[in-house]
């Protein structure tokens, strides 16, 4: 899609772009006819394309690091899964993150 790798080269660092992620869920299989346009760590198909102008994303442009403290950070630590190791290492991923550039570049994908 050519549009979708001008808008990465122009709102990515470097081709990579930081985002939250908070589920436990994910697309295991993409849809016949679609493509794979993004991965991370923690989910294989974390971005994808499906035809020209449906682009999907696993992970959450839309929340920014003080609203993810704010509404989910608590409901996560309350459940008492995560380590303090782990708490510090989900903490300091929420810094620099790219939700700004994101929310950019689905503004320019919508436009076209």
């Amino acid at each position: 899609h050519p549009t979708l790798a001008s808008l990465f080269s122009q709102f990515s660092t470097k081709g990579v772009m930081r985002l939250l992620e908070s589920h436990r869920c994910e697309v295991n299989r993409i849809p016949d006819g679609a493509t794979l346009v993004g991965s991370s760590k923690r989910c294989s198909n974390e971005m994808i394309l499906v035809r020209k102008n449906i682009l999907t994303m696993q992970s959450h442009p839309d929340l920014t690091p003080d609203l993810m403290m704010e509404k989910i950070w608590p409901a996560v630590v309350g459940k008492g899964e995560l380590s303090d190791a782990k708490k510090d290492i989900y903490r300091a991923e929420m810094r620099d993150l790219h939700t700004k550039p994101c929310l950019e570049l689905i503004r320019e994908f919508l436009k076209h």
